[in-house]
């Protein structure tokens, strides 16, 4: 029996008394009722002196009064309607969005701490914070990040950390600051630019400060980043300029560069640095750093864009802050060193990023967001001093937003987990095995107003799909999961907890179902709802070309 999905119902400001903007906006209706308004002119009453004299409204004084208000209401025929409505309520109606669908840009430093927005500020400031043991720091870590919500205690990655981690004692947090600082000061003394101005970008056209950054160049990660290279320039129509970076012993084959190049109009930049262990999460930074782009789209080779990535640079959320980060499956470890560190107190504002997929402006931050790519670069070039506080790249960018204290963004929706009915080899079952990521987008200007607003998908990101060779391509991504309450500062998540099952992750809902027509209901709206991907995508040319798609992947994964 398919459970009944409450139908939120949003408060809204009462509006049956006169407000100071009602007779700028009222329709001509309105002004034609007979009822008297205590905001028109014509039907007030005389006002009446204590000496018993009326005061009258002279032709000449209505004239200029009407005239005043016309100079007042006239700007304002120039927008639209929607406009218009906008401007009143962005300065009348202050509705906390924050628990809706758009998040607070957050992790900077306090306002009335007075820090400047300089580098050089912020590295003295971090360098000033106090060194603490892990016992100073421990009960308000814990406090603010309990072990008991979001399954800390079972992500495989913070699996024997705690010991390494409460061996760094205050000698050790000062050796990480001091390293910090002595790094980006070697960046500018070797002549790299830590903060954005505008000269970085004279000598490149307008049209090519805005792009797309894809990273790969063999094997199975050359064929899956070839469907999403199909994906942005066929089916999207995508006409951002894309660069793939690869290091120096890939893309050697000269058809396969043609094909790259002509068929799929990219740039192929080759970068150094490869890592002997197999893994080479490093890359990403280092093609942000080598990238003309300004501003920038990242997806992983093995991400299938949903929507074009340029319509995500004109939202609210990468506006705020010039960045957007897509959050994953997992919350911080409280006892994590990475927050002594940095200076701060672990939090459950933030979750840690996936970096599958993220959104950046150098520009961001007063410039400072370009420090923020040397700073990551900085950790993980340093395995050694990083490699157990971070699993791979995708928290290196908010741990250096949290070294500087700058304000990033997240993306509003938590993740749907996407999959079908089979198992983990392939076969038929009544269990859902979700392998895939569907991430949602982000927040059109237009929007902005409407807290009932969800964006659609637009990233599928395989991050489990591509290890397994025998699953059915008409299962593939034929459904998700998601819980019915998605806002990524929804307290009410910490009854849906994404569980790694094997290569599966589950989404679990704890409690009973919070629909208010469910036996035994939690009465809070939470729960668990599935539904096909093709109504999640529309039924469109999206749709059918993500089932074409499907058999190739599964291709791909059988070739050895």
């Amino acid at each position: 029996m398919t459970p009944f999905t409450p139908q939120i119902q949003y408060s809204r400001l009462p509006t049956s008394s006169p407000s100071p903007t009602s007779t700028l906006i009222s329709s001509p209706q309105s002004s034609r009722s007979n009822s008297p308004s205590p905001y028109s002119l014509k039907s007030s009453p005389p006002i009446t002196m204590s000496s018993s004299k009326r005061i009258r409204i002279r032709p000449i004084r209505g004239f200029l009064i009407i005239s005043i208000l016309a100079i007042c209401v006239l700007p304002f025929l120039h927008y639209k309607r929607e406009e218009v409505k906008g401007y009143f309520q962005s300065n009348y109606l202050k509705i906390d969005l924050s628990q809706q669908h758009i998040p607070v840009a957050s992790g900077g430093i306090s306002d009335h701490l007075n820090i400047p927005l300089t580098l050089e500020a912020r590295l003295h400031h971090l360098l000033s914070k106090p060194a603490l043991y892990q016992w100073e720091a421990e009960l308000p870590n814990r406090h603010a990040c309990p072990f008991y919500t979001f399954s800390r205690n079972t992500y495989f990655f913070h699996d024997g950390k705690p010991e390494q981690w409460e061996k760094i004692d205050p000698t050790e947090i000062r050796r990480y600051r001091s390293k910090i600082v002595d790094y980006l000061r070697t960046v500018e003394r070797e002549g790299g630019q830590l903060v954005w101005d505008k000269q970085m970008e004279k000598d490149v056209l307008p049209e090519d400060r805005k792009g797309i950054i894809l990273t790969g160049g063999e094997g199975k990660t050359l064929a899956r980043l070839k469907i999403s290279l199909h994906m942005l320039r066929n089916v999207l129509h995508s006409t951002l300029p894309i660069e793939v970076y690869h290091f120096p012993d890939e893309l050697q084959d000269p058809t396969e560069r043609s094909e790259l190049e002509n068929e799929y109009d990219v740039r192929l930049k080759e970068v150094g640095g490869k890592s002997p262990n197999g893994k080479s999460w490093h890359i990403k930074i280092s093609a942000f750093l080598a990238s003309n782009f300004t501003e920038f789209v990242y997806m992983d080779s093995d991400n299938i864009p949903l929507v074009d990535p340029r319509t995500l640079f004109d939202s609210i959320e990468y506006k705020q802050s010039g960045s957007v980060f897509w959050a994953d499956l997992n919350k911080d470890h409280p006892d994590n060193a990475i927050f002594r560190i940095v200076g701060r107190t672990c939090t459950d504002e933030h979750w840690p990023a996936e970096a599958g997929q993220l959104l950046f402006d150098k520009r961001g931050n007063n410039g400072l967001n370009l420090a923020i790519l040397h700073l990551s670069n900085h950790m993980m070039t340093n395995p050694d001093m990083y490699g157990f506080l971070s699993y791979g790249d995708k928290d290196t960018f908010r741990y250096s937003f949290y070294a500087l204290g700058l304000p990033y963004q997240q993306a509003p929706k938590i993740f749907a987990t996407t999959g079908g009915y089979q198992t983990q080899n392939g076969e038929s079952s009544l269990d859902f095995c979700g392998h895939s990521m569907i991430q949602w987008g982000l927040t059109p200007l237009s929007a902005r107003h409407d807290p009932s607003y969800h964006p659609p998908p637009a990233f599928l990101h395989t991050i489990l799909a591509k290890h397994r060779s025998n699953l059915q391509p008409s299962k593939l991504f034929s459904h998700i999961k998601r819980p019915r309450l998605d806002g990524i500062s929804e307290p009410l998540l910490v009854r849906t907890l994404y569980e790694f099952t094997g290569d599966c992750f589950a989404l679990t809902l704890k409690g009973p179902d919070g629909a208010p027509r469910v036996e035994n209901s939690m009465m809070d709206g939470q729960g668990v709802d599935t539904y096909p991907l093709k109504d999640v995508l529309g039924h469109g040319h999206v749709w059918r070309e993500v089932a074409r798609l499907s058999e190739e992947f599964v291709k791909i994964n059988q070739n050895n």
